[in-house]
């Protein structure tokens, strides 16, 4: 089975010494693309920002803006793959960069953001056959309200999966995480608090038993 995953951040160029970014560290990437090759899947890796030791056995892509990471994904996506994992926190919105440094001495900065097509819904509609699972982050929702959140993009973007998790909990690079995983077929878990590597490996699980059904 051919993976293709993404991982890290993006930076959106303000400048050219400044960016707009996350504090993303990749490592929840990192896990779940470890527990791929363990599997035995041929996996491929779209990188964007990361200071991490990417899996020597797959194949990495590494880019840095949101723009290059959807057309490289897109790219490989169009070779035939089987499963898109998005775990990468693209920025949902991008400045327009200006070609020259912006004085430090303004009093003032505005800056008018556009929002970024979505990967994971131009993948679905593009290659309806390939199975997509992404990762919704959210800050500080109960439960309940984490849990609708990861049901909306599902249902709005006709996704297989969607794993959701709280960074208010769990803050962007560290080495735990908690999550709740929903399925298209309305099956949802909530995994509890774990390293990132044991989350990986139940979120696996959960992949690899739906999609053996469909």
């Amino acid at each position: 089975m051919k993976v293709l995953l993404t991982l890290g951040t993006t930076q959106e160029p303000i400048d050219p010494v400044r960016y707009i970014t996350t504090a993303s560290s990749g490592r929840m990437g990192q896990a779940m693309a470890e527990e791929a090759l363990k599997r035995g899947y041929d996996v491929s890796i779209v990188a964007g920002v990361t200071g991490l030791t990417l899996p020597s056995k797959a194949q990495i892509h590494r880019v840095q803006t949101t723009k290059q990471m959807i057309i490289k994904s897109l790219e490989e996506i169009a070779k035939g793959y089987d499963i898109l994992i998005s775990t990468a926190a693209i920025a949902d919105y991008s400045p327009t960069a200006r070609e020259e440094k912006i004085k430090s001495t303004n009093k003032t900065l505005v800056l008018k953001l556009k929002p970024n097509p979505k990967l994971t819904r131009i993948v679905k509609e593009k290659y309806r056959r390939v199975y997509v699972v992404a990762f919704k982050a959210e800050y500080g929702l109960p439960k309940a309200e984490l849990m609708r959140a990861a049901y909306n993009k599902l249902r709005d973007e006709n996704l297989d999966v969607v794993v959701g998790n709280d960074i208010k909990k769990h803050q962007m690079g560290s080495q735990k995480n908690e999550v709740v995983v929903l399925n298209k077929n309305g099956e949802y878990v909530f995994i509890p608090p774990a390293g990132k590597k044991k989350i990986a490996t139940r979120i696996w699980d959960i992949i690899d038993s739906t999609y053996s059904k469909d």
